[in-house]
């Protein structure tokens, strides 16, 4: 008599396409799906609606699954998840004693039914936005958040290292922080940097914020474009910004106030190795700060004023020198430390050697949101500022966060710390310090003459989180 099919068997023939083999799937493992679900749903409701509903989405997603071995605890949180679904529906249509008298609430254990029931949605809503995630988010997702798997854990199961789960459950974070902002008693705070060392603080006070309670979503941009479009269309609060690009956006509209300067210094120019390398020299954007120091720098150098010019983000000057798209690129740091520790070109000055402690990128808050979540911004100013101390007092953590939040080696994030290439110091608004800096950016042209910075610095929230 021939042995009975395994479930890994059934479920491999499954995934593999054989749909007649679904039905056996089902039949075997329906049983114990509607004992899960009898446990999972409260009184008077049905659990073969569940179940039923949790078959149907398991097979319209049955090409998600990796593994055939982890068909039943796939299936198990698809079970969770609509019980969890169909256990709050209709709830805003009845009362708290009415839910209560037909038996629909967790069980009390003492607590305040109220606070019962706001865990149910949570975990219902939870449940909703993981299931919304890409596929390759969804799965480490849900045996890290919802089913109490370690990193480690949560990567035997996936048949993934480590490194590849704890990637894509920061990049899953933000998203998932999005769709459960309502269960904030705050507006989530949406902050924008960039992957640079002018932006650590914001990398490390995210770090920091971590089961902090602060309602904080950092998302990082690898386009100065796509971040000023952003701040732009309201999709941020507020951003780590190039100064001159900020008052551009603030000059065409867009209400932003000037919160805190980010850093001092933190650019290099660098140079190609390439023996016929071309004439042309990569900059983040036209209204940047580093096209402002430039046209500084052609005042003393005269031959570099014919000098070609191409914008490159940040994050694609190493590729662009190496095939010699540019010559040349002047940008925030470590991408200079980066190109010469991979011996592609060497670094000819700092931005320190054209304007010692020149602004460069600062804080910049839409103006709605400072004035009506004035308590978060603070709380949040007092954050980086206790990112900062902790970066002056330890560089390996500093440089091991970059790291995390980035493409950058830790050695060579904590090369540019070390060697005091850039400075978190004084990092007060300044209008005094913002209206020098916008003079200069209006002779270089990168500023219209009407552009005015006037009234743009408020300086009460650093004071406040400085107190």
């Amino acid at each position: 008599m021939a042995g009975r099919i395994s479930l890994n068997a059934l479920a491999a023939r499954a995934l593999a396409g054989d749909t007649a083999v679904w039905r056996q799937l089902v039949e075997r493992l329906y049983p114990w799906a509607l004992r899960l679900a009898r446990r999972r749903l409260p009184h008077g409701v049905a659990p073969e609606d569940a179940v039923q509903e949790s078959f149907l989405i398991a097979y319209a997603k049955l090409d998600q699954l990796r593994e055939p071995a982890a068909f039943p605890a796939w299936l198990a949180s698809i079970i969770v998840s609509q019980c969890a679904r169909l256990g709050v529906s209709g709830f805003a249509e009845v009362s708290l004693d009415q839910l209560e008298l037909c038996g629909l609430l967790p069980p009390m254990q003492g607590g305040d039914p109220e606070d019962a029931l706001c865990t149910m949605q949570l975990l219902a809503a939870c449940d909703a936005a993981i299931e919304e995630l890409p596929g390759h988010l969804r799965d480490v997702c849900r045996l890290h958040y919802r089913r109490g798997l370690s990193v480690p854990e949560a990567a035997l199961a996936c048949c993934l290292p480590e490194g590849t789960v704890k990637k894509r459950l920061f990049t899953a974070r933000p998203l998932l922080q999005a769709r459960l902002s309502r269960f904030h008693c705050e507006t989530i705070f949406r902050v924008g940097y960039m992957p640079i060392s002018d932006h650590l603080l914001a990398m490390c006070a995210d770090h920091l914020s971590q089961g902090r309670g602060l309602p904080l979503c950092s998302k990082r941009y690898l386009s100065w474009a796509a971040l000023a479009g952003d701040l732009r269309r309201g999709r941020l609060d507020a951003a780590f910004i190039m100064a001159p690009l900020a008052l551009s956006l603030r000059q065409a509209g867009t209400p932003l106030v000037y919160v805190m300067d980010g850093h001092h210094d933190g650019s290099s120019l660098s140079l190609s190795k390439h023996a016929a390398r071309r004439w042309r020299m990569g900059l983040p954007g036209e209204c940047s700060t580093h096209r402002v120091l430039l046209h500084r720098l052609v005042q003393e150098r005269p031959e570099l004023s014919e000098l070609p010019t191409m914008v490159v983000n940040p994050s694609s000057t190493i590729s662009s020198l190496r095939q010699n798209v540019i010559g040349s690129f002047f940008c925030g740091e470590p991408w200079s430390a980066k190109c010469a520790h991979e011996g592609l070109g060497e670094t000819l000055l700092r931005s320190r050697d054209i304007s010692p402690g020149h602004l460069c990128c600062i804080l910049a808050v839409r103006e709605e949101f400072a004035q009506r979540q004035g308590q978060v911004l603070t709380d949040y100013v007092r954050l980086l500022l206790a990112a900062r101390d902790r970066v002056r007092r330890d560089t390996a953590f500093a440089a091991s966060v970059q790291a995390a939040y980035s493409s950058i080696e830790a050695d060579v994030a904590r090369k540019v710390l070390d060697e005091r290439i850039i400075s978190f110091d004084d990092l007060d608004p300044e209008q005094g310090r913002l209206d020098t800096f916008a003079h200069l950016a209006r002779q270089a042209g990168v500023l219209p003459e009407s552009c005015c910075a006037s009234g743009f610095a408020r300086t009460e929230f650093f004071a406040q989180a400085s107190a």
